[in-house]
């Protein structure tokens, strides 16, 4: 709201030009880092008002494996269960659904949720590798750091167990600074993949909640969309959160819709995605110099 001539939920390029209605202020969000912005003057929309962050740090993340140390091999991990959600290390959520990988031989899997002053588990049958979080457990708090971990059991006696996953709520501060920017987003009934892949996506992304973002990406996808740049954005969250096996499902399905009307940017973006997931698949053999 707030422009002579830009619609809400007009999506702005580089050389455009906005003019606030005089008195008024219009706003735009940023994809590139998830902040809004307020125009109350005429001015031509460039680089010094979006732009990424000065302060981002390339780091050891799941997109950018070369980054990393990595010192297991393919098939290191095939008898231990393995952490799918919570996604990420930060969320909002106080009632993450929590999901494993489960392994041959399992009778049982024990899920442990544990923080300072904070402790409870549950032990559930080998055929449940998803666990929506128990009503009769307190919620995790505000501001707070816990540390999820499945035990793979036989009988009574834990055969295995996960590297524990460590998550932060954030403060509800914090919290209600980008659910209020969800809420204006929402305000805009845009279409719900344009929702998804830009505005909720970057919002979120500006504090690397992948928990949200994924869950909204999947839940826009379960509604039936067959944007391929939905599915694409899907999966470079998943291998951001370390989950190769999804990315490449969503990948795979992200090149079969783009395939179907000829979308070549989107492929090559997917191509690059794929070229990610070999580097997990082919970890190298030995130690170098960068490696300690």
């Amino acid at each position: 709201m707030g422009d002579r001539y830009l619609k809400p939920g007009s999506q702005l390029c580089l050389g455009d030009r906005i003019n606030p209605v005089n008195g008024k202020t219009a706003k735009a969000l940023c994809y590139l880092n998830g902040e809004f912005l307020y125009f109350k003057q005429k001015t031509i929309f460039d680089n010094s008002k979006c732009a990424i962050p000065q302060n981002i740090v390339e780091l050891c993340t799941g997109i950018n494996p070369s980054k990393c140390y990595i010192s297991k091999g393919p098939g290191d991990d095939k008898d231990v269960p393995t952490l799918i959600s919570p996604y990420g290390s930060s969320m909002l959520s106080t009632r993450p659904v929590i999901s494993w990988y489960g392994v041959s031989g399992a009778t049982s899997y024990t899920v442990i949720v544990s923080g300072y002053e904070f402790y409870w588990e549950m032990t559930v049958d080998k055929t449940i590798t998803t666990l929506p979080y128990p009503k009769e457990q307190n919620q995790l708090q505000f501001g707070n750091t816990y540390k999820f971990t499945v035990l793979a059991n036989v009988g009574d006696t834990p055969i295995s167990s996960s590297e524990p996953l460590v998550v932060s709520v954030l403060p509800q501060e914090e919290q209600d600074v980008i659910l209020q920017k969800v809420k204006q987003v929402n305000e805009l009934a845009l279409p719900a993949d344009e929702a998804a892949i830009w505005d909720k996506d970057a919002v979120y992304m500006s504090r690397s909640l992948l928990n949200e973002t994924i869950e909204t990406l999947k839940a826009t996808e379960a509604a039936g969309s067959r944007n391929p740049t939905l599915y694409r954005v899907l999966a470079d969250r998943y291998l951001e959160a370390w989950l190769p096996k999804e990315a490449l499902r969503e990948y795979t399905l992200a090149a079969q819709l783009a395939k179907s009307t000829n979308n070549l940017e989107e492929l090559a973006r997917i191509e690059e995605g794929l070229k990610i997931i070999s580097f997990y698949n082919q970890p190298p053999t030995s130690t170098n110099p960068a490696q300690k």
